[in-house]
C-alpha cells in the first residue's frame, strides 16, 4: 500500500470588470447571488469565502473570497464579479463543483468517542463544506484534521493526528483520505460477540485472542476489527455474516485507549458456491485462473480460498511491474440455493520500472559477483519477486553466500519508477 500526496492545480477566474477596480476603493457589499454551488449550500459556500452582506470590500478581498474556495480542492473553477452602480454591489459568485464521483471517501480509523455519524456531523458543523469526500488536492483534509483535533479536544482528549491519501487494495477497492490518531495509541482492550453458532466459537475465539492487544481500526484501509471478527465465519461458509448492535467503549489503559468491543453476530445460512470467475488479461489468462484457483462450484464458501487464490494473481501482476493492482470480487448472493458467486476482475494501475539498485555493505569482489549475477536492470520492468528468488538462491555464489540479505523498495506513484536498497550483512542467510 502506497501513501500519495498532491499538489494542487486550480483555476481562479476574476472577472476582467474588477480589473479597473481601485486598489484603495472602499465598496460594500448589498448582496451575494450564487450560482452553481449545488450540492453545498450558500451558507456553506460564504463560509470559507468569508463573504457577507454590509461587508466592505477590495478588489483584493474578492479574488482571495474566490481563492479561498478553490484551496479546499472541490471546485474546478470559481468565477467572481460585481454588478451594480455605487458603493453598494451585488457580487456575483459562479461555481463549478468537482463531481462527487471523482473525490475520494474520507476514512476515519480509530475515533472511537464518536459513532461514525456522530462523527460526521461534528466535522461538518466546524467545516461546512464537508460532505464526506475530499479531492486528492487542496487544504480540505487540514481543515477537517484540525477539526478532529478540536472535536477530541472538546471531550478532554489531546491526541497526535494525520492523514494521508491511501491508494486502493484488493481488501478496500477505494482510494480514500484517511485520518488516524497516532497518539495515544487505541488498542482493543475486550471482545464480546453474542449470537455465534456453537461450531464457529472455537475459531472465534482464536481470532478474539489474536486481535486482544492489537490497534483498533474501522477505516477504509487495511483490515479492520469488524472484517476480522467476521472473517472465521466467512471462512466457515457463512458468506453474509454480518455484525449488528457493534459498541466500542473506550477507556485509559497502561498503553494508551483501550476499546472494550461488544457485537452481535448474524451467522445467516451456509453458502456454496455457484460460480467463481476471472475476467482474462494479458497477464493472467482463464487457463492461469484454472490452473490456480481454490475455490470450486460445489465448494463450500470459503475465504481463504478466495485469498489464496487472489494472492497468486496479485504475485503475478506484481512480477511484471503493475505494483498497484487490485481486484474487485463482486459477489452474488442466491437465497433460494443459498449459492453465492464470484466475479474477479483487475484493476491493474500502471507499471512500474526500475529507476535504482544500490546494494550496500558488499566486500568488492562480492559487490562484481553482484553486479554479474544482477540480471534486473535500470529501466527494466520491476519485478518483485526476482528479488526474494536472488536472494535466496545465492548460494552457488561463493562471495554472496557468506552475506544475509534484507531489502526496501520505495516506489514513487507519480513517477512509476522505483528505488531498490539491498543491505547485505555478513553471517548466515
Amino acid at each position: 500500500m502506497r501513501l500519495l500526496s498532491r499538489v494542487l492545480t486550480a483555476a481562479l477566474v476574476v472577472s476582467a470588470s474588477l480589473a479597473a477596480f481601485p486598489a484603495h476603493a472602499q465598496y460594500s457589499i448589498s448582496k451575494i447571488n450564487i450560482t452553481g454551488a449545488a450540492p453545498y449550500t450558500d451558507s456553506e459556500i460564504l463560509s470559507i469565502a468569508g463573504l457577507q452582506s454590509g461587508q466592505l470590500l477590495t478588489h483584493d478581498s474578492l479574488a482571495n473570497a474566490a481563492q479561498h474556495l478553490l484551496d479546499t480542492g472541490v471546485f474546478d473553477d470559481a468565477q467572481i464579479s460585481l454588478s451594480g452602480q455605487g458603493k453598494a454591489r451585488t457580487v456575483l459568485l459562479e461555481l463549478k463543483p468537482t463531481p462527487l464521483a471523482k473525490l475520494l471517501p474520507g476514512s476515519f480509523a480509530n475515533f472511537v468517542w464518536s459513532t461514525p455519524e456522530e462523527l460526521a456531523a461534528a466535522i461538518h458543523t466546524r467545516v461546512p463544506l464537508y460532505h464526506g469526500a475530499f479531492s486528492d488536492a487542496g487544504n480540505l483534509p487540514d481543515l477537517v484534521q484540525t477539526a478532529l483535533q478540536q472535536i477530541l479536544a472538546d471531550k478532554g482528549i489531546t491526541a497526535t493526528l494525520s492523514h494521508a491519501i491511501v491508494e486502493p487494495t484488493t481488501q478496500h477497492p477505494q482510494r480514500v483520505v484517511n485520518f488516524t490518531i497516532n497518539q495515544p495509541s487505541i488498542r482493543i482492550a475486550s471482545i464480546n460477540i453474542t449470537g455465534a453458532p456453537t461450531a464457529l466459537a472455537p475459531a472465534l475465539q482464536q481470532m478474539v485472542t489474536r486481535l486482544s492487544g492489537r490497534g483498533y481500526n474501522e477505516g477504509l484501509t487495511g483490515l479492520t476489527t469488524e472484517e476480522a471478527l467476521l472473517f472465521p465465519a466467512q471462512n466457515a461458509g457463512y458468506a453474509a455474516a454480518r455484525l449488528i448492535n457493534i459498541q466500542r467503549t473506550p477507556a485509559p489503559s497502561a498503553h494508551g485507549i483501550g476499546v472494550a468491543y461488544t457485537a452481535t453476530l448474524v451467522a445467516g445460512d451456509l453458502y456454496k458456491v455457484a460460480a467463481y470467475t476471472w475476467t482474462p488479461t494479458p497477464v493472467y489468462s482463464a487457463g492461469d485462473f484454472a490452473k490456480d484457483t481454490k475455490l470450486h462450484p460445489g465448494d463450500l464458501a470459503s475465504e481463504t480460498a478466495l485469498r489464496m487464490t487472489e494472492a497468486k494473481i496479485l504475485a503475478t501482476y506484481h512480477s511484471q511491474g503493475y505494483l498497484d493492482a487490485y481486484f474487485t470480487r463482486s459477489p452474488t448472493f442466491d437465497d433460494a440455493t443459498h449459492t453465492v458467486s464470484y466475479a474477479l476482475q483487475a484493476v491493474p494501475g500502471d507499471q512500474y520500472h526500475l529507476h535504482t539498485v544500490t546494494p550496500q555493505n558488499l566486500s568488492p569482489i562480492a559487490q562484481q559477483e553482484f553486479d554479474k549475477a544482477w540480471r534486473m536492470k535500470v529501466g527494466d520492468v520491476y519485478n518483485e519477486t526476482y528479488i526474494s528468488s536472488f536472494l535466496n538462491n545465492n548460494t552457488a555464489m561463493q562471495h554472496l553466500a557468506t552475506y544475509s540479505a534484507s531489502f526496501q523498495a520505495s516506489a514513487d506513484p507519480l513517477t512509476h519508477l522505483v528505488d531498490l536498497t539491498i543491505t547485505f550483512a555478513p553471517g548466515p542467510r
